[in-house]
């Protein structure tokens, strides 16, 4: 069966590929090649500086190059991956510096996103945020690190969601998209994530509280504050791990 053209089914003898693409869905082969690989970015699984290479992709999908060189296209277009002369398309990589440039952008644009939330929560948005955080506590109780940053993500776009700004919520989504790949890289520590897991609990709640009073300039400065400790804490262990280190040896 083919979809859009771009399908190409099984390969040969009849086996289906292991990251085939279900033609059923509703999204274009590239749109759901793309969200696999964005995927394998944030958690780590294709780290900075791997190369991404067509034709080993064409195979891994079961896929058209047509279909992979749209999904190498929207990757760069989101920031994940650049094109580099003589190396081809890369999972970009990063250095602490970017992180903390990424990070900045992320404490103007999300406490100022809070501010308007909190203006336009509602106590059903109240409630959705409080079950966020306790499946939040579950996940990390389970040591299930992936699972508690996918929920980290929801708390932030839940609240954002009552911003009514969409292109404050796009641009948030790309800053987000772009340091979660950090994150995943400091994952590794197996010491490091259950403590900045509490961290991040602690911080929500701080958050939902003060959204919780109404009271949306503590909510903004809160925001702030846990945007800029967030990065300070990944930017040291990075370092710890070394890092930049590791970076400069791959250039």
């Amino acid at each position: 069966m083919k979809l859009d053209g771009e399908h190409r089914g099984t390969g040969q003898g009849g086996s289906a590929s292991p990251d085939a693409i279900d033609p059923r869905s509703r999204k274009t082969v590239a749109a759901l090649i793309t969200d696999r690989l964005v995927q394998d970015i944030q958690n780590g699984v294709l780290r900075p500086g791997s190369r991404l290479v067509q034709m080993d992709l064409v195979q891994r999908f079961n896929v058209s190059r047509v279909a992979i060189r749209d999904a190498l296209m929207e990757l760069r277009r989101s920031g994940l991956s650049v094109n580099i002369p003589l190396r081809g398309d890369v999972v970009r990589p990063i250095s602490i510096k970017t992180i903390k440039d990424l990070f900045e952008l992320r404490r103007v644009n999300e406490s100022y996103a809070t501010f308007l939330a909190c203006q336009r929560m509602s106590k059903q948005g109240i409630a959705h945020l409080q079950g966020i955080i306790k499946d939040q506590k579950t996940l990390l109780a389970a040591g299930d690190i992936s699972g508690f940053i996918d929920k980290d993500w929801e708390f932030h776009r839940s609240m954002f969601e009552f911003a009514d700004n969409e292109p404050l919520r796009e641009l948030i989504e790309g800053l987000w998209a772009r340091t979660r790949q950090a994150r995943s890289i400091a994952q590794s520590d197996v010491a490091w994530a259950p403590t900045w897991g509490q961290a991040s609990i602690k911080r929500h709640q701080e958050i939902l509280d003060a959204v919780a009073s109404g009271d949306a300039g503590s909510a903004m400065r809160i925001t702030e504050k846990t945007i800029q400790s967030a990065s300070d804490e990944l930017c040291q262990e990075l370092l710890e791990i070394g890092w930049d280190e590791e970076l400069q040896e791959s250039k």
